[in-house]
Parts: structure tokens; C-alpha cells; sequence
């Protein structure tokens, strides 16, 4: 009995497969498009798609070369009127191919032209894979902002999709550009839930790129043991010598090696073939400094001096490398100029990685206001979404609601790039950011039905500090209290210098008697700091008034009541942290 031969639909059948596992696992997505390709022989418009899935699939882990060789027999396949989908599909690996080849303007301007058409009725996976394209090619471009909106998109497309695979991958990119913002508690949420769906799904893949991105979060967060654990079970334990370059995490093992004081397993890590990187088109400047790192603690810090100094060479003015890796990298090469006795380069090194680092900072408060104003649009799209369903008369009306809403989200970011949001002193948020963040954050608080509580601190008896002590002593006071809120505090939490010698803090989801806790801590800490000043030695302490926000509260009302509860804790002798009167008259 013969066996039938294969009909074009299976081919079809296989190629959309493919697609939907290039997520997933690109060597299985291969194989299924490889089979494909053979069961459409004779089929062009079939043979195209098989094409054009192994060439988005070279394109993201191959070669340039093997990436374009597939899209031009796609295109040679496809014809001068192909199906929507398969013309869809070419464009968006052409806009990969520019991509890689560095021609990131271009690339993002097919892609948001794709994007635009996205809008219609088209698969989940294809809407995906062109939104989160484009959040990669803005953010290599410098544009975090759009970056940033454009991963959150992706999140909520994935989501709505219901394809694990797509989740777990928006998970990872947003969580690893939140990381590359130091924006690291929120970084870290976002990557141990994508661990965790990589894990759920069994992708190795996923699991690796997952798993690379988290132990790199928790060593910048300075927790290098829960890092080394989960390097060894998901990193060390998984990945193979054979693998794609695009799977080899070097840098990042190596990375939390070093933290571990494993030094000769670090050297050994890095000792293997270099990678550049298939979605940054950059040789990692990670690999650098790490790598001077370990010549330092071989005792060749004139090699390290060289070795980063030629890095800092070759990327002088470009913005495109990760602001940390620039932290990381001037520090090495600060703290070998110092080794090597050349003193004046090591303070001019360290005052560089300074500046950096506080720019990093401000990235960080940025990019969590940014996602708090995004992450409510986007509920409230979702709200008005689920409300229009099945109300065919209101479709119209409701997507020129989410239109307006994307240009008022455009506007706003426009205003935000044109405002000062920090403290120049300090480096905390300012009075500004104050009354645009902590108004939507109290807004936000009353319609969830969570607990907000404000702060209102004031360093006591301030004025004769400066007096004293002069005014340089009252800036380290300030720049020292500063620091010790920021790093007592959460990422979710607001920290302003409102004026003077008075801050407020909004601490959402406390409660006033939490904030309370906290607040006496800080004290704690606070009363211990010994500063220097014409001559003498001295301690400062605080005074602090709390308020949580009532139904019906506004930002102002709810900083007034807290400031009744600051001059209480004066009038009661200071160096204390007092809650508002719960009979407290509203104004």
C-alpha cells in the first residue's frame, strides 16, 4: 500500500508552528519550518513562509548572512502580491535584517509602520512579535521612554494573547530594561515571575535567558548567594558547549562568580570563545571590566588600567552601552589607576563613575513614574475595554478613547523631558515631581482601596547647623539623610526634598502606623551620623508628622494633615515621629 504524499496544508500547518515556537525554542521552531520547506515544494507562497520564519529565526540567534539568504528566497518565493500575512512576516524580517546590520532608524520606522497596521485584526504572536521588535530597536536607539511604553504594550499584548511562551519573553524584556534603568525592585519582580513561567514551561531557552537577566539584577542589588545559587542550578548546570552564541552567559556567570570571590572559576568562564550580541550588535563591555576585575586580583593593574581604558576609547560618546557597565567599568579602571600609583587619574576615574551613577539614579526614578502613569493608562484602557465588549455601537468611540489616550501618554512624556524632576543637592525627587507623581499616586491608592501614608520631615534645628557649622556641613547633613532614606525605603516609595531642610515621603500600601516604624528606624540611623564642621563634631536629628490619606483625600489635604503632625512632634521636644490625630479637623 502506498503512503499519500503530503498536501500543501500540512506544510502551511508546520510553518505557523514554527512561528509560534520561535519564542519558545528556535532550534525546534527551525526543525518545523526545515520540515515545512520540504513538504511545500512546488508550492511557492508556502515555501515563502517556511522561508521567511527561518530567516526571522537566524535574525534573532544566527548569523546576518544566514538571516538574509533566507529572506531573499522568501521574497524570491513570495512574488510580486503575496497574502497579507506572508507580506506582514517579510517586513518584519527586513526590519530585523536592518536591525542587525545597525541601521536602527530605519528598523524602527518599518516597524512602526507595522505596528500601526498591528491595530487590526491580525494573530497574537504576529502583533507581538512586531511590538516587542520595536521596543528593542527604540531602546538600542537611547529612547528608554518609548522603550520602556513599548515593553509594557507588549506585556499586556502577551497577556491578552494567553500564550505562556509570549508572557514569559515580554516578562524577561521588561524586566531586563527595568534592570538596565536601575530600576531594580521592579526589575526583580518582573524576572523571578519570568523564571518561573520559563520554568512552568520546560524552555530551556527561556529558562537561560530568564535565569541570566535575574542573577544579574540580584548582583547589582548586592545579593550575590541567592545570585550564585540560581547561576548554578539554571545557568551552569544548563547550558552547552554546542549552544547558539545567543544562549552562552559568560558575562553574567562570570559576574556572580567574581561577587562570590570565586575568582578562578570567573577567569575560566571568560576564557572561551567571545560573542557579540545578537540583539545589541555590541561585544559586551560587561566581558571588560569583569575581565579587568580579575586582573586586578591577580595583581596586573597596569593590565587592567589598559584594558579598560582602551574600552573607555573605543565607546567615548557612545550612549548605547548599558549605564551601569560604564558605572562598573570607569570603577575598575579607577581603582587600578590607584593601584598603579597614578592617584590623579583614580579621583578624576572615580568622580566620573560618580556622575554616572547619580544619572543612573535619576533613570531609575524616571522609569518607575513612567510605568506607574503607564501601567494606570493601560488599566484604564482594559477597564474601558471589558466594558465595550459586546457593545458593537460604542467600537468606534472606544478606540478613538485609546487614541487619545496614546497621544496624551506622547504629550506627557514630552512635558516630562523638558522638566527638572530632581533635587540638585540631594538627588531626590523635588517639589515638581512631588505634585505630579504623589497626585496620581494618591488618585491611584483611592481607587484600589490601599492605604497611602504621607511623611513630612524636617531636620531639627537646622538653621543652627549652618550657623555653626557653616553651610557646607548643613549640605552633607542633607545629602546624608537623603541617602539614608533612599536606601531605607522601597522602590515603589516617593522621596522628595520639598525645601530647605523638609522632605516628604508617600509610602504606598502603609499604613500610618507602619510608616511610623519605619520612620522611628530612620531616626535611629539618622542620630547615629557623626559630622564634621568648623572644627567640631556633631549629630543631628529629625522631627516627622504622619498621615494616612482618608476616602476623599487629595495630595494637599493629606500633606496638610501630616504637617499638623509634624508640628506636634516639634512642639513635644523633637527627634521624634508623631501620627496624626485621628480627630484631627479636615480643611
Amino acid at each position: 500500500m502506498s503512503v499519500p504524499s503530503p498536501s500543501p496544508a500540512g506544510a502551511a500547518a508546520l510553518a505557523e508552528q514554527a512561528l509560534a515556537q520561535v519564542i519558545a525554542d528556535g532550534a525546534a521552531a527551525a526543525a518545523l519550518a526545515r520540515r515545512a520547506l520540504v513538504l511545500a515544494d512546488g508550492v511557492p507562497h508556502e515555501q515563502a513562509l517556511a522561508h521567511a520564519v527561518l530567516a526571522l529565526i537566524a535574525f534573532r540567534e544566527g548569523t546576518l548572512e544566514d538571516g538574509q539568504a533566507a529572506l531573499d528566497a522568501a521574497v524570491a518565493c513570495a512574488g510580486a502580491e503575496p497574502p497579507p500575512r506572508l507580506a506582514w512576516l517579510i517586513e518584519h524580517d527586513r526590519a530585523m535584517a536592518l536591525r542587525r546590520r545597525g541601521e536602527l532608524a530605519r528598523a524602527a520606522e518599518l516597524l512602526g509602520a507595522l505596528h500601526e497596521r498591528s491595530k487590526a485584526a491580525r494573530p497574537a504572536v504576529d502583533r507581538y512579535l512586531t511590538i516587542a521588535a520595536l521596543g528593542i530597536v527604540v531602546g538600542m536607539e537611547g529612547d528608554n521612554d518609548a522603550s520602556l511604553d513599548r515593553f509594557h504594550e507588549a506585556l499586556a499584548t502577551a497577556r491578552e494573547s494567553g500564550v505562556p511562551s509570549l508572557v514569559v519573553n515580554a516578562l524577561n524584556n521588561l524586566g531586563s530594561l527595568q534592570s538596565d534603568l536601575y530600576n531594580l525592585e521592579d526589575a526583580l519582580g518582573l524576572l523571578q515571575e519570568c523564571l518561573a513561567g520559563a520554568l512552568a514551561l520546560g524552555s530551556r531557552r527561556q529558562i537561560i535567558y530568564a535565569a541570566g537577566n535575574l542573577v544579574q539584577c540580584l548582583c547589582h542589588m548586592g545579593r550575590p548567594a541567592e545570585a550564585l545559587a540560581i547561576a548554578r542550578e539554571q545557568l551552569i548546570a544548563r547550558i552547552r558547549s554546542d549552544d547558539l552564541p545567543a544562549l552562552q552567559r559568560d558575562e553574567e556567570i562570570a559576574h556572580v562568580l567574581l561577587d562570590n570571590g570565586l575568582l578562578d572559576e570567573a577567569e575560566a568562564r571568560l576564557g572561551g570563545v567571545v560573542h557579540v550580541d545578537a540583539m545589541s550588535n555590541e561585544l559586551a563591555t560587561s566581558r571588560v571590566w569583569l575581565l579587568a576585575r580579575i586582573l586586578l586580583a591577580r595583581g596586573r593593574a597596569g593590565e587592567a588600567l589598559a584594558l579598560c581604558r582602551a574600552r573607555q576609547a573605543l565607546r567615548e560618546g557612545d550612549e548605547s552601552t548599558v549605564a551601569i557597565d560604564r558605572v562598573n567599568l570607569t570603577r575598575v579602571a579607577a581603582q587600578a589607576a590607584a593601584a598603579v600609583g597614578d592617584h590623579e587619574l583614580a579621583y578624576r576615574l572615580q568622580c566620573e563613575a560618580f556622575a554616572t551613577h547619580e544619572l543612573l539614579l535619576g533613570r531609575a526614578a524616571r522609569a518607575r513614574y513612567l510605568s506607574l502613569q503607564i501601567r494606570h493608562r493601560v488599566q484604564q484602557a482594559e477597564s474601558e475595554r471589558d466594558l465595550a465588549r459586546g457593545l458593537a455601537a460604542r467600537l468606534e468611540a472606544l478606540n478613538a478613547s485609546l487614541r487619545e489616550q496614546v497621544a496624551e501618554n506622547e504629550r506627557l512624556q514630552e512635558r516630562l523631558r523638558a522638566q527638572a524632576l530632581e533635587d540638585a543637592l540631594t538627588g531626590l525627587h523635588n517639589r515638581r515631581y512631588l505634585q505630579d507623581a504623589g497626585a496620581a499616586l494618591v488618585a491611584l491608592a483611592q481607587r484600589q482601596g490601599e492605604p497611602l501614608t504621607a511623611v513630612l520631615v524636617d531636620l531639627d534645628h537646622f538653621k543652627h547647623v549652618n550657623d555653626r557649622h557653616g553651610h557646607a556641613a548643613g549640605d552633607q547633613v542633607l545629602q546624608a539623610f537623603a541617602r539614608l532614606a533612599r536606601g531605607a525605603l522601597r522602590a515603589s516609595d516617593i522621596v522628595c526634598r520639598s525645601g530647605g531642610e523638609e522632605f516628604v515621603l508617600l509610602l504606598p500600601g502603609a499604613d500610618a502606623g507602619q510608616a511610623r516604624v519605619r520612620l522611628e528606624r530612620l531616626l535611629e540611623s539618622f542620630r547615629t551620623l557623626v559630622f564634621d564642621g568648623a572644627g567640631a563634631r556633631f549629630c543631628c536629628t529629625f522631627s516627622a508628622g504622619v498621615a494616612t490619606a482618608r476616602p476623599g483625600d487629595g495630595l494637599e489635604r493629606l500633606l496638610q494633615r501630616a504637617d499638623a503632625a509634624l508640628y506636634a512632634a516639634k512642639g513635644a521636644g523633637r527627634a521624634r515621629v508623631v501620627e496624626a490625630s485621628k480627630e484631627s479637623i479636615e480643611t
